[in-house]
């Protein structure tokens, strides 16, 4: 393979061929390895979750169903049910969990948990947010280290979440769910949250899809991670009031396992005529799913969602407020052809 030139191709501190016990590549050390060598390493993603899901994943998805690697992972809490084809997975607690490709200093103390292990892990990111490291496994290497450009899916293969049963919370009425998050996005340019529904824009949105004929569930899941800082809102009594409106949080709390947990996500996904959402990585797994997305983003990289419907064939429609959203919403319900 002779991969063109690109900004992952600066060079990092060295090349580590082979992986063998007393190795312990730095994290900036690119990673040349063979099919038996990968099998045998863990491969480890502790950044966001849109990273991992539109880079990382479909990489591992391409060694093991390609070229037919066993595959050893590490993962966020109650990424199990992500990594469904994984051999050997494991979940860390949410301490781990930071932004971007991951903190150099979580992935270090993995080390200290697997000693003897290699971890194969992304590597520092440039100032573009590019990542640097240049992971290749058996000659094929992992291409997508920039997720806000065109995906040109060279060795890349798609995850698929089909085989999770749809269910709905609702009976009897096809459903919308509206997906939500109240924390501050990057914090050097702004003090409060930017990207979310607020109350009344909930309300209007809830009564919109009632009116409709729809059944509303409204999804409003907190991940803790080391870095995000969520903040209180005033939505716990929107939902849930009635038989054709629903909260999960319902449903999470009785949750056994964060497994568990995302299992339900992603069986409610299956089952939605439309998904509603803030832009962000509560949007990928919907568009996975294949489902309709109507996403508010009043900053963000647009051509990131843009290639996220290319990539799952799905129709996205992006608004600047809800009073946008909600307008548009209106017409497209009122046209009887719209599924």
């Amino acid at each position: 393979m002779s991969p063109s030139s690109s900004p992952s191709d600066a060079p990092a501190t060295d090349i580590v061929q082979g992986a063998v016990s007393t190795v312990r590549p730095s994290f900036d050390d690119h990673l040349l390895l063979t099919e038996d060598e990968a099998a045998h390493a863990r491969f480890c993603f502790l950044g966001e979750f849109g990273y991992e899901l539109v880079s990382w994943i479909p990489y591992l998805l391409f060694l093991r169903e390609t070229l037919g690697i066993r595959l050893r992972t590490l993962g966020r809490p109650g990424s199990s049910v992500i990594y469904y084809f994984s051999n050997d997975h494991v979940e860390v607690d949410s301490s781990y969990i930071g932004g971007c490709w991951g903190d150099p200093l979580a992935y270090a103390r993995l080390a200290d948990l697997y000693p003897t292990d290699l971890l194969v892990c992304p590597g520092r990111q440039s100032g573009t947010l590019v990542n640097r490291r240049r992971i290749e496994v058996g000659g094929h290497r992992w291409t997508t280290v920039d997720i806000h450009r065109s995906i040109d899916e060279t060795n890349y293969v798609k995850p698929d979440y089909s085989h999770i049963q749809p269910w709905s919370p609702i009976a009897g009425l096809a459903i919308v769910v509206i997906n939500n998050k109240y924390l501050v996005q990057w914090e050097d340019r702004y003090h409060r949250p930017i990207n979310f529904f607020d109350p009344d824009a909930l309300r209007s949105l809830r009564d919109l899809f009632l009116e409709n004929g729809y059944g509303v569930v409204y999804n409003h899941f907190v991940e803790q991670t080391a870095i995000d800082d969520h903040l209180a809102l005033a939505d716990t009594e929107l939902f849930g009031i009635d038989d054709a409106t629903f909260d999960m949080r319902a449903i999470y709390a009785d949750c056994a396992s964060p497994a568990e947990r995302n299992e339900r996500q992603i069986s409610l996904y299956n089952s939605a005529d439309l998904v509603v959402a803030p832009q962000g990585g509560n949007v990928y797994i919907p568009a996975i799913c294949g489902r309709h997305l109507c996403m508010i983003m009043r900053d963000g990289d647009y051509l990131d969602y843009l290639e996220l419907a290319r990539l799952y064939d799905i129709d996205l429609d992006v608004f600047y407020e809800p009073r946008h959203m909600l307008t548009w919403l209106a017409a497209w319900l009122s046209n009887g052809d719209r599924a």
